[in-house]
């Protein structure tokens, strides 16, 4: 199946494929598994990746088991599928997520304070703060700037907070210098992200770990909806 095809399919359930949509606009596909209306669509970013799209258990089962996949890196993998696919293959790595979604009918305030795009000079202080530096380059962080949209917060020209988008053009990277918190920042990024992808006609989602309160209280001040658990595995 081409991608234009496999995307008007994805599209007619574009909440619950949010995050398999933005996957399959950005990257390169290198093969697609269908089972009637379940799909196991693989295609290369800092990974090789396996995206799940189903709502069969039956039909996700055919296609795990009678199907070479390729790889061990699955996403988008729903609370209901994680048996399917750790019941007879170990876990080296899980990263559970909760994730939210911004309402097409939903408004966002414009930025109280000046935001602009993060520049390539900007990569170095975002892994040295990140706390997912050891999963991120030079090169992919580069990339991310160039496919989707940046935001940037500097003062007296020193960039204190920042927010990019994922691979599956999910917002993300959100972080602020710890003494520069309680600004406002990390809500005005969030707005200014919002604002931009709202301009390019893209959903608007973001995924949070479960037990990051913070982040949560702040995704959902600004309008966010939650959707449904999402997964990232690894398999040995």
């Amino acid at each position: 199946m081409d991608k234009e095809n496999l995307l008007k399919k994805l599209k007619q359930d574009p909440i619950r494929n949010m995050s398999t949509i933005g996957f399959v606009e950005n990257n390169q596909i290198e093969k697609v598994l269908n089972k009637k209306n379940s799909y196991i669509i693989i295609a290369e970013s800092d990974h090789l990746w396996a995206y799940i799209v189903s709502n069969d258990r039956n039909e996700l089962k055919f296609l795990i088991l009678n199907n070479e996949i390729g790889t061990k890196y699955f996403a988008s993998v729903e609370d209901w599928m994680l048996p399917l696919l750790t019941d007879s293959n170990e876990n080296e790595w899980m990263l559970k997520t909760k994730r939210y979604y911004f309402p097409e009918d939903s408004k966002i305030e414009a930025p109280v304070n000046e935001v602009e795009s993060l520049v390539e000079d900007d990569i170095e202080v975002i892994l040295e703060h990140s706390n997912y530096a050891e999963y991120l380059s030079h090169n992919l962080l580069l990339k991310r700037m160039k496919d989707g949209p940046t935001a940037a917060i500097r003062v007296d020209g020193k960039l204190v907070a920042w927010g990019l988008t994922h691979d599956d053009k999910s917002l993300g990277f959100l972080h602020v210098l710890t003494e520069y918190r309680n600004n406002g920042y990390a809500r005005d990024i969030g707005r200014y992200l919002v604002n931009k992808k709202r301009e390019m006609n893209e959903m608007i989602y973001l995924n949070i770990e479960p037990d990051n309160k913070k982040s949560i209280k702040l995704t959902e001040g600004l309008g966010f909806k939650y959707d449904r658990n999402i997964s990232w595995v690894k398999l040995k």
